[in-house]
């Protein structure tokens, strides 16, 4: 079984939609980061950033993420030519979350990191039939003991908590008694 995802960039895509309190000055950022104002300057001229940073008194969230996800391309020493290929294919502005994003380079496209937690019954399935396939006997085996664990423990809390149940209801119950004079 091959759990499939959406891997779609866009996805990972930072949107401008609020104001944020404390909007960051380009400047800032770009030191931050260690990119040379000279070298964001040029992103724009060269057309890899969609607004001028020299003309950007704040920066929203998208502008920020721009600026982020393609300088640290130029810091990671990508020239012109290498972000032509990097960025070839993935729609502009390049407002990304990079830490949401990948490079496939046998594939060379830009793809989104899988959530691991998203589908936590699918992801164990697809790495047991890894395992199945690559004949692990050990770790399937050591899974099945887990396994077998963790349901007899699930079993002995339900025992428990329906004997508490019980416990509880004959407490509740009350005897009349007698009392002689």
């Amino acid at each position: 079984m091959n759990t499939t995802y959406d891997d779609n960039p866009e996805a990972a895509r930072v949107a401008a939609a609020q104001q944020l309190l404390f909007p960051a000055k380009p400047r800032a950022v770009c030191e931050q980061m260690g990119l040379n104002w000279w070298a964001a300057l040029k992103l724009h001229e060269d057309g890899w950033l969609s607004y001028s940073p020299a003309d950007t008194s704040r920066l929203n969230e998208a502008q920020e993420a721009e600026l982020r996800f393609v300088g640290s391309l130029v810091i990671a020493g990508c020239d012109h030519g290498m972000l032509a290929i990097l960025l070839d294919g993935l729609p502009r502005p390049f407002a990304y979350d990079a830490a949401r994003l990948f490079y496939d380079w046998a594939a060379r496209r830009w793809r989104l990191l899988p959530d691991p937690h998203a589908h936590p019954e699918a992801n164990f399935t697809d790495w047991l039939e890894t395992l199945v396939q690559s004949g692990d006997v050990n770790s399937v085996s050591g899974i099945l003991e887990l396994g077998q664990d963790a349901l007899s423990r699930v079993r002995m809390e339900a025992s428990q908590t329906e004997l508490d149940r019980q416990a509880s209801e004959e407490r509740r119950v009350v005897v009349p008694v007698n009392v002689a004079d």
